[in-house]
């Protein structure tokens, strides 16, 4: 079957579909210039980032941990959602079951309009506390240091 013909007979296979689940990862927001971990831009600082996105690197040294995080963070905010997050939003508000997964932390997807949105890896600009389960927005500009629970006062984790 010539390559047109199967692009439209998924697409008439999508239409038809009652309940959807995508997932994402990297490659999505890559378009959007976040850069990949793979890539050129792996290493920070001679750190991989296998070895900093850990509960045991966060437990050795939480003030390295939020640097690479606040690094990550200050990537990403110069990006915008791309033309294959929108096309997942309106994908989305057709209506029927839609669950978008994305192993990104770059917030996009939600920015672009997804609403039911399984972060597997969490989100770069929300911040957990371990102690009670607060979540925090870190949005709202830059922080220095690591950041603290609102709630309880307690150091947040990414």
């Amino acid at each position: 079957m010539p390559s047109n013909e199967r692009i439209r007979a998924a697409r008439e296979w999508i239409e038809r579909a009652g309940s959807i689940t995508v997932l994402t990862g990297a490659g999505v927001s890559a378009e959007s210039g976040v850069p990949t971990f793979r890539g050129s831009e792996g290493l920070w600082k001679k750190h991989r980032p296998e070895d900093l996105a850990t509960p045991e690197a966060y437990a050795r040294n939480r003030a390295l941990v939020w640097e690479w995080y606040r690094w990550r963070q200050e990537l990403v905010a110069g990006t915008e959602p791309n033309a294959a997050h929108y096309a997942l939003a309106a994908h989305e508000s057709r209506g029927g079951t839609f669950t978008l997964i994305t192993q990104n932390v770059d917030g996009h997807h939600e920015r672009a309009g997804s609403r039911d949105v399984v972060e597997l890896h969490g989100n770069l600009f929300r911040a957990r506390c371990p102690a009670d389960d607060t979540l925090a927005s870190l949005s709202d500009g830059p922080f220095t240091g690591v950041p603290v629970c609102p709630a309880c006062g307690g150091a947040m984790r990414p």
